[in-house]
């Protein structure tokens, strides 16, 4: 599975895993507590309504005083004058419009409002002002009575009622958010909030206990029973349904709050999973790509710290293994070339043990010319003396005597190749040796031009003769390999390089040019040891003599190399 996907899947997962128990939780712990809550104020209801008769009693007996206190009713009462004692209470300020005056006589007889029992007489004859709840045929009416006195005597009652019906039962279901039922002391019902089925159904629910739960039809309801005084009281109930009907609002919302956060989720999943998702595939492309020996992927930068620092990582491993790399590959370069020179060593070291043998073997062969080439000169001495008269056959012992002498002189060379140097602080300045070169082949022929570039402060250990001899056979070589130019060029470090425009070497030939009596001339114009005289010559003197073929350019090079004597420089 791809990471972003897979990032994006457990994203999802984790908003599941976290919104579905809390959505359920959420939802069952409002139901408990709306639950509890509800049983706790209907459970509250009967505390609220004694609180609130309270507060009504003491207006009530604060109004009845007053009422008992209206001038003129004492004496209407003392009179028995009903009406009299009704139209002076008419005539007086109303206090509470929810309130009734009670005008009671001396016998205990209503003029006015309920007629009161028996003990609330009493009570007023004994100078109080009782409260209670009195029945008026099937209504209920909460009455305060005060005495009222004429001439220091008890002439009757006055005061206040107030009725207990629907619109006191809406003041309650108000207060207390429930449903109202007023039983009278007989259980039936006075008034409701509710219908008449309801209540009756309530009433029989309710029985004589405190609080009661009861389920009417579909409905679950919390009951609770308040008495009023006697047998009147009054039923407090909550529909627990109603009450929860919020639940499945609630539900609702968690849904679309759980929706929402999903696709918020999903967005910024996305985006988190791009933002992780690409440097990871950057990463793993780049260590696809370096496996495959491409060390210039380009690695994606991230805010995310630990990304970061992986990428950082991985680049740091990446230059550290392109460094390790670069030092194999010119360890190996190194190797190879160190390879190389060896076999060029060996080479040159097999190609010398053979010169040297060849050398060993020419050199015995010219020692034993020159004892029969001295006998045979002594010997053409002598003719030439007896002849003297004879100017052809002088011409000729000339002639034989002329070549013995350079058959001497072939051998006195051949020797030298081998013969310790007697002057071992031998040296000379190569730039003039090589100018003196230069006029010879310009006398001799002048078709080949020879150029010499350096300084003249640089001096070789190697003597003038011999380095003389060495240019000249070199240029010799050149003119037949039909050059028209040589240039020389002295180097500081005592390298000689002798290059020309000819038709340079054969492959097949150049290991072999530096062999005595090798040559690709014909025998009439070499025999084979130019070449090999001056690699002798060089070698003697402690250097090296190369010879290769121009790269750029047509002909061959020769580069010689010769010790520096200490100081290098023109003495």
């Amino acid at each position: 599975m791809p990471f972003r996907r897979a990032l994006l899947a457990l994203i999802v997962l984790a908003v599941l895993a976290g919104a579905l128990p809390t959505g359920v939780m959420i939802d069952r712990w409002v139901g408990r507590d709306l639950e509890e809550r509800v049983r706790d104020e209907v459970a509250a209801a009967p505390r609220l309504l004694a609180d609130r008769n309270a507060a009504i009693a003491d207006a009530m007996v604060m109004h009845a005083r007053e009422v008992a206190r209206t001038p003129g009713l004492g004496a209407a009462l003392a009179s028995h004058d009903r009406l009299g004692a009704l139209r002076i209470l008419g005539g007086g300020p109303r206090r509470d419009p929810a309130e009734a005056d009670i005008v009671v006589g001396a016998d205990g007889s209503a003029w006015n409002g309920p007629a009161p029992a028996a003990p609330l007489l009493d009570s007023t004859r004994r100078g109080a002002t009782p409260v209670a709840v009195v029945a008026d045929g099937r209504a209920l009416t909460t009455v305060a009575l005060a005495p009222v006195f004429e001439g220091g005597a008890w002439v009757g009652a006055a005061g206040v009622s107030r009725p207990l019906d629907r619109s006191a039962a809406d003041a309650l279901a108000g207060l207390t958010r429930s449903e109202v039922v007023v039983l009278d002391s007989g259980g039936h019902v006075v008034t409701a909030t509710v219908d008449s089925g309801t209540a009756n159904a309530l009433r029989a629910a309710a029985g004589d206990g405190a609080t009661a739960e009861a389920r009417i039809g579909r409905a679950r309801y919390f009951l609770a029973r308040a008495p009023l005084g006697g047998r009147a009281a009054v039923l407090f109930a909550r529909d627990l349904d109603r009450e929860l009907a919020l639940l499945p609002r609630l539900r609702r919302m968690l849904a679309a709050a759980w929706l929402a956060a999903l696709v918020l989720a999903l967005g910024l999943g996305a985006v988190l999973a791009r933002r992780l998702g690409r440097p990871v595939e950057r990463l793993a492309a780049a260590a696809g790509r370096l496996a495959a020996g491409d060390f210039s992927a380009a690695l994606v930068r991230s805010d995310i710290r630990e990304l970061e620092r992986l990428a950082a990582a991985f680049d740091s491993m990446r230059q550290a293994l392109a460094a390790r790399l670069h030092e194999i590959e010119a360890a190996n370069l190194a190797l190879e070339e160190r390879t190389r020179r060896l076999s060029a060593l060996q080479a040159e070291l097999m190609q010398r043990d053979r010169l040297a043998a060849t050398g060993h073997l020419v050199v015995q062969l010219a020692h034993e010319i020159r004892n029969p080439v001295a006998a045979l000169r002594n010997c053409l001495e002598l003719i030439r003396r007896r002849v003297l008269r004879d100017d052809e056959a002088r011409t000729f012992t000339d002639l034989a005597v002329g070549e013995l002498m350079r058959m001497h002189t072939l051998v006195e060379q051949l020797l030298d190749l081998n013969r310790p140097s007697s002057n071992g602080n031998a040296d000379c300045v190569p730039v003039a040796i090589a100018r003196e070169v230069a006029s010879l082949t310009a006398l001799g022929d002048g078709d080949l031009q020879v150029e010499v570039t350096g300084s003249s402060d640089v001096r070789v250990g190697i003597t003038g003769d011999a380095l003389k001899q060495v240019l000249i056979n070199l240029g010799r070589n050149a003119r037949e390999a039909h050059a028209s130019r040589v240039a020389i060029d002295v180097g500081a470090d005592g390298v000689l390089t002798v290059a020309d425009d000819g038709a340079g070497i054969p492959a097949d030939v150049l290991p072999r040019i530096f062999d005595p009596f090798f040559s690709t001339k014909t025998a009439v114009h070499g025999v084979g040891l130019g070449l090999f005289v001056a690699e002798g010559l060089v070698r003697s003197a402690g250097g090296r003599i190369r010879a290769a073929n121009r790269t750029a350019e047509r002909g061959a090079v020769f580069t010689i190399e010769l010790p520096v004597p200490e100081g290098g420089t023109q003495r």
